[in-house]
């Protein structure tokens, strides 16, 4: 997959990364702002999409979005973070094998923003491309999982599993 977050898109550059994978959407930067400009508002919704996982197909691509909103009238200027992260697919690959990865993604970001502001401390910023940047290679590697010690309290573990055969 490649990843998107609200924050920006990260995508794997390298096509020859990973041999045989052909999940990796590797294209031009006009033609990801064109795509984005045409999805956004379906990807990167406001309160009442909140926590759910969407699917936008178009353009030849799964585009997988999950926005995540946390309230805190204290902590945050609009009084909420509203937050999406999000995989963007080749048409062809089954999205729903990644919507739980997505799900247990968003929901570490929210608990580590909540806990020690992981998301809007200025020192840990940077952090949050690094980690993206990992996912990606480690989801596209041959073993199809991600372990990522993120922090000293914060692990996270993804296994990206064969999708189930279709209805019939």
């Amino acid at each position: 997959p490649s990843i998107t977050s609200s924050k920006g898109h990260i995508s794997n550059q390298n096509s020859n990364m990973h041999e045989g994978d052909h999940s990796t959407i590797d294209t031009d930067m006009a033609f990801q702002n064109s795509v984005f400009s045409a999805t956004s508002e379906y990807i990167i919704t406001g309160n009442e999409l909140a926590n759910q996982t969407i699917t936008v197909s178009t353009h030849g691509m799964h585009i997988l979005s999950r926005p995540t909103i946390i309230c805190n009238e204290r902590r945050y200027e609009r009084n909420s973070l509203l937050f999406a992260l999000g995989f963007v697919l080749r048409r062809n690959i089954d999205p729903r094998p990644y919507w739980p990865l997505l799900s247990n993604l968003s929901s570490t970001f929210r608990h580590m923003e909540v806990e020690s502001e992981f998301l809007t401390n200025p020192t840990s910023r940077p952090r949050i491309q690094i980690v993206l940047e990992d996912i990606l290679i480690s989801l596209n590697s041959k073993q199809k999982d991600c372990h990522l010690l993120l922090d000293d309290a914060n692990l996270l573990n993804l296994q990206l599993f064969k999708p189930p055969p279709p209805p019939t």
